[in-house]
């Protein structure tokens, strides 16, 4: 426990040595390093939902693909093609909502700008 608020103690010491250490930055203020490539919360957020797009994708592909071998596998076993069809219905379900979240970030994006301006 001491080893903790030793080490919390020494980050509070630490971090107004940074901000001040940062070249062309008024003391105790941080530039955005992304500055050019995101300027708003919406373009952050849609630069995010990317990112987790790129993972997601292949994810989605995994479990379509395990769920049609579930089928394969079912044999005519009614609750093994149940399983399967449940587990396709949850693939898709959390595809459109993934791929959806995009579209919802710029409808929202697009909303908020309208009434700013």
């Amino acid at each position: 426990m001491k080893l903790i608020l030793a080490n919390i103690y020494l980050l509070g010491l630490a971090i107004p040595q940074m901000l001040s250490a940062q070249e062309g930055a008024e003391s105790g203020r941080l530039e955005n390093p992304l500055r050019s490539e995101i300027g708003t919360i919406n373009d952050l957020f849609v630069a995010l939902l990317n990112i987790f797009i790129i993972i997601a994708i292949p994810i989605i592909v995994f479990f379509i693909i395990l769920a049609g071998f579930k089928y394969v596998t079912a044999q005519g076993n009614a609750t093994r093609v149940e399983e399967a069809t449940r587990a396709l219905t949850y693939v898709i379900i959390g595809a459109i909502l993934v791929l959806g979240a995009v579209v919802m970030i710029e409808i929202i994006g697009n909303v908020v700008n309208e009434f700013a301006a």
